[in-house]
């Protein structure tokens, strides 16, 4: 609870998102408080909410965009990564191999819409990804 208020008093009055420090915003604090407070020693939850903020920032259209198609193809495409991390090293997780497969469908589905309503977005996003898009 008190490493959630440390970070928030610091995040400006204008910027209500959760973050851990950010790399590109100068902070003037000790050595010891910047360590409590990078990155590293975050827990994999928030690790994981970084990443997939680092990833929604990259797609976004504007600053209030949080659920275009790109946005959501991009942090759907981190979670599948990490299922699939966590999938080579416990084969035998049916439950999350089910909702890794879940996931495939949801994200296929939504590339298949971006395609239909927006192609240069879709070879955009595709290209990002680094995966390959089918013309």
């Amino acid at each position: 609870m008190l490493r959630r208020s440390i970070v928030r008093s610091f995040s400006s009055a204008s910027d209500r998102r959760y973050k851990l420090l950010d790399p590109k915003v100068n902070w003037k604090m000790s050595e010891a408080v910047e360590k409590v407070l990078s990155l590293s020693n975050a827990s994999s939850k928030e690790r994981r909410k970084a990443s997939s903020q680092q990833v929604a920032d990259a797609f976004r259209l504007h600053d209030l965009d949080c659920g275009s198609t790109r946005v959501q193809i991009a942090r759907l495409t981190v979670e599948i990564n990490a299922l699939k991390l966590h999938l080579e090293k416990h084969p035998k997780d049916f439950s999350t191999k089910y909702g890794f497969r879940k996931k495939l469908g949801k994200r296929e589905g939504l590339i298949k819409y971006l395609k239909r309503t927006n192609p240069t977005d879709y070879v955009y996003t595709l290209k990002t990804l680094g995966m390959a898009h089918r013309l």
